[in-house]
Order: structure tokens, then C-alpha cells, then sequence
């Protein structure tokens, strides 16, 4: 062991010399000229190596020539096959050119000569045993500070890139890494403006981050929606802010910009208020207010596709507790509408059951939720349907319908605002419902006061649970004619609603 394992003031040097005359001199001047010496002797280079395996110390003196190996002998082993760093001076009355640079060569970090006043040739050794070992100690502190910053730095949340003052990038952390998509390796030596590419959100121009931070002369925040295009072209909404980095005397040795990653708030916040726009328009649209649920149902299938961006969308009714009736379904490729597809509780158990015990189902993979087992092989299938989200449609507390989208292709993962979009929209069925039949109410909340406002359907959004399903027919009795359901099949289910409402 050549490093001792804590900083203290003393320092421990092992002298290797086949003059044990020598030995025991040395040692006893050393220590007694600086009670911050410790000096263990040794003949052999040998046991030299065994006692550098098995203890600590901060440096080794060797004497050039001895019997078992050589100084320059010891120094290779130590420094080639260990690997070691310790300080080590060869302490020799040979004065030869050669042996000194091939010594330097090794890793020797000094090469005296013995011979001539004792006093000035020990005072010689004691200073240069300090000078190596304090140089030493500092570097080590230097490495454990690095080694300390870079595990804090990678833990930071946020990407933090350092450059140097030509805007060469010195430092990336793990953070940065992922969001630029850089290998650090990679892009330390690169310009900052090749690593960290910044593009203005509105004008699409380029941003250069050095001359931001110089035409500020200070700190620098960059305009909500500015773009970060990662390693692979794909761009990401960032939060950023650039600094200078100052010496003592307030010159810039670089820049570091701090910046996180935005893009999923920013996509959610443009999700909402494209969702927003929809259920006002839907509340404002004619077809949808003015008293034909027929009419209206084109108009909500047809925003719930386009909104959500599935394939399909639908809305079904109950016939009665046992069946289920589409009466609207628009597919987005062709561009037609359905309607006419039943489904009974009898043979779609698992997803009746999930109806009535949730608000909003979402299923992110089809395959594997158990909510739609049972519509697998039949319907989900055939169609590609890998992921489906419905929202139940309730009146008076009690389920009265389903809205449906189906996304087809890879499996999809339903977010919070969608779901809560679903819910919205299923009210505004029962709101088209209701004008249709003449019903002066509105959805009733969970806590039984009726409202149509938007705040039982987040709530009741958010209240998700395992057993999603899409639902579908297995029999594949859809009709494709494109005929609507009547007044009468509507009545069916709307009229009693309104029977208990005038009560």
C-alpha cells in the first residue's frame, strides 16, 4: 500500500539501501531534523516491495545499484506492474546522465546524488521529500475534489454543460448526456454551439450561446419555448439559463448553461388547449345544441378522433342494463360513419363490469390487460387495435352509454388529459342527450349535485383503474350500411331519463 488511507501531518518514507551503515544514518537525520519524518529501512528490494504491499507509505528513497535488483529495477516494477504513484527518488553516489534520465523516464519523480557535506546532502533530501509529497497530496485532494464534483454534478437534474473561454465544452454531465443526446467523451473539445443546439421556438432561427452570455456580460435566460435539437435531429422544449464563469480578478474562463427538459409540460400544456378548444366548440356548435342527437353525434365522433388522434371513435348507448348499442362510429382513414353494434353483458363480462366501476378506462396494451380478453380474438385483433380508452357516459349518477377511441399500431400510454378529454366529452353526450328529449338536467356529480361543469369529470377522470376495455363486436354483426339509429331506438334509452327527471 502506497497511499496512506488519511492526511496527516507526519510523512512515512521507506529507504532502501543495501549500506546499513547508510540506512541508519539517514534515518536518524531525517527524523531528527523534522519531527514530521518517519523513516523505515530495508536492504532489500525485495522486502521493500512486500512492506509497499502490505503498509502505507509517502514516498521511497532507493539507492541506483544493489544486489537483488536495482533502484531502477524497483521503480519499474512499482510503476508498471502495480501501478503505482507513490513519490519515488533514487539516492545514489552514481552521477551518471543516463541513469538519471532513464530513472526520470520510470516515473522517478528526483534523482540525487549522494557524497559531500552530510548536512547539505540530508538537507538536500529532506526538501525534496517534502516538496514531492506535499505536490503529491494536493494532486490527491485535487483528484477526490474532481471525483466528488463530477458524482454531485451527474446527480443534478437538470443538464449542466461547462466550457472553457473559447467556448470549448470541458464538462458534460450525465444529465446533459441524455437530453442532447452527446456521449461526454464525445463532446468534450467540441464548440458549445455544436453540442448544445439552441433554436428560437417562434422564429426558428439558431441560437448562439456564447455570444448571448458576452452580449449580456452576465447571466442569460432564454425565451419560454426555445428548442434544443438533440444528436438525432429530434428537437425538445428546454428551460435554460447561461452564465459566465469568472476568475477572482472577474475575468471569463468559460460558461455554463443549466437547462432541463420541458417537453412533455410543453406538449401537455398545447394537448390541453387544443382539448380546451375542442369542448368549446362543441359547446358552442349548433348541431350539437340544438336539440338533434343525431345530428350531434357526427360532429363528437369526429372531434374525439382528431383530438386524441385514433383511428376510430365511437358512442354507445344501453338498450337496456344488459345491452349495448353503437349509435355513432366514425373511422378516421375512410372518413364514414357506422352505427348498429350491440354488445351484451352476458358475453362481455370483464368489461361491463369495468364500465361500472370506473369513470375513464384507459388499456395502454390490449394484449395484455385482462378487461379485454375477452374482446381479443373477435374484434381487437382483426382491426389492429392495440390500445383503447372509453369514458362512461352518466346521467342522473347512473351509466347511461360509453365513449370509444381505438388507436391503432404500436401500444399507446393514455395520459392524465386525455382521460380527463374523454370524460368531457362524454358529457357533452348526455348534454346532447338531454336537449334531444327535452331534459332540463345535467350530469350528475358523485356527491349527487348535478352539474355540467368540467370538475367531476376531472375528478372522475383521474379515477382509473386496471380493468380498462374498448369495446367492439366479436360477432362481427357491425353494420357497415351507414345508416343511423332512429328516434325510436334512441327513445328507447333517452325517454325513461326523461320520465324520472319530471318526476
Amino acid at each position: 500500500m502506497d497511499v496512506s488511507e488519511g492526511e496527516s501531518a507526519s510523512r512515512r518514507v521507506l529507504y532502501v539501501d543495501d549500506d546499513e551503515g547508510l540506512l541508519a544514518l539517514t534515518k536518524r537525520f531525517l527524523e531528527s531534523t523534522d519531527d514530521e519524518i518517519e523513516v523505515v529501512t530495508t536492504d532489500s528490494p525485495r522486502r521493500a516491495l512486500a512492506l509497499l504491499a502490505s503498509e502505507s507509505f509517502d514516498a521511497v528513497v532507493s539507492d541506483y545499484q544493489m544486489p537483488e535488483m536495482s533502484g531502477l529495477e524497483l521503480l519499474s516494477v512499482l510503476r508498471e506492474e502495480r501501478g503505482s504513484d507513490v513519490p519515488f527518488v533514487i539516492f545514489t553516489g552514481r552521477s551518471r546522465e543516463e541513469v538519471a534520465i532513464e530513472a526520470l523516464n520510470l516515473g522517478a519523480d528526483s534523482y540525487l546524488q549522494k557524497g559531500g557535506d552530510p548536512t547539505a546532502q540530508y538537507g538536500v533530501l529532506r526538501q525534496t521529500l517534502v516538496r514531492i509529497t506535499d505536490h503529491r497530496r494536493a494532486e490527491r485532494r485535487l483528484r477526490e475534489r474532481e471525483a466528488y464534483l463530477r458524482v454531485t454534478l451527474n446527480s443534478i437534474a437538470e443538464g449542466v454543460v461547462a466550457t472553457d473561454a473559447d467556448g470549448t465544452v470541458v464538462q458534460l454531465n450525465r444529465t446533459a448526456e441524455e437530453i442532447t443526446g452527446y456521449d461526454a467523451d464525445a463532446a468534450v473539445g467540441e464548440p458549445l454551439s455544436d453540442v448544445l443546439v439552441l433554436v428560437d421556438g417562434e422564429t426558428g432561427e439558431r441560437i448562439d450561446p456564447m455570444r448571448r452570455v458576452a452580449e449580456a456580460d452576465g447571466p442569460v435566460e432564454l425565451a419560454a419555448g426555445t428548442k434544443l435539437v438533440t444528436s438525432d435531429g429530434r428537437e425538445r422544449y428546454i428551460e435554460d439559463s447561461m452564465s459566465p464563469i469568472r476568475t477572482d480578478d472577474g475575468a471569463v474562463e468559460g460558461v455554463v448553461a443549466v437547462f432541463r427538459d420541458v417537453t412533455e409540460a410543453y406538449r401537455e400544456r398545447e394537448r390541453r388547449e387544443l382539448q380546451q378548444r375542442a369542448l368549446v366548440d362543441l359547446a358552442t356548435d349548433e348541431a350539437v345544441i340544438g336539440g338533434s342527437f343525431e345530428d350531434a353525434l357526427p360532429r363528437i365522433t369526429e372531434t374525439m378522433a382528431a383530438v386524441l388522434n385514433v383511428e376510430r371513435a365511437s358512442v354507445w348507448l344501453f338498450d337496456d342494463a344488459e345491452t349495448l348499442r353503437c349509435v355513432d362510429q366514425y373511422d378516421r382513414s375512410s372518413g364514414e360513419h357506422n352505427a348498429g353494434t350491440t354488445l351484451t353483458a352476458s358475453n362481455y363480462p370483464s368489461y361491463f363490469e369495468a364500465l361500472a366501476a370506473n369513470r375513464s378506462l384507459g388499456v395502454d396494451d390490449v394484449r395484455t390487460d385482462p378487461a379485454t380478453a375477452e374482446l381479443r380474438d373477435g374484434y381487437l385483433g382483426p382491426k389492429g387495435i392495440a390500445s383503447m380508452l372509453d369514458a362512461t357516459v352518466r346521467s342522473g349518477g347512473e351509466v347511461v352509454g360509453v365513449v370509444c377511441h381505438e388507436h391503432v399500431g404500436e401500444p399507446r400510454q393514455w395520459r392524465t388529459d386525455e382521460r380527463r378529454f374523454a370524460a368531457e366529452v362524454a358529457d357533452n353526450v348526455v348534454i346532447a342527450l338531454m336537449r334531444a328529449t327535452d331534459v332540463e338536467a345535467l350530469p350528475a356529480r358523485a356527491d349527487g349535485n348535478e352539474t355540467g361543469d368540467t370538475e367531476a369529470s376531472d375528478a372522475e377522470a383521474d379515477d382509473t383503474g386496471a380493468g380498462d376495455a374498448k369495446t367492439g363486436d366479436a360477432a362481427g354483426n357491425e353494420r357497415r350500411d351507414g345508416t343511423r339509429p332512429s328516434e325510436e331506438r334512441r327513445g328507447s334509452r333517452a325517454e325513461p331519463r326523461a320520465e324520472q327527471s319530471e318526476e
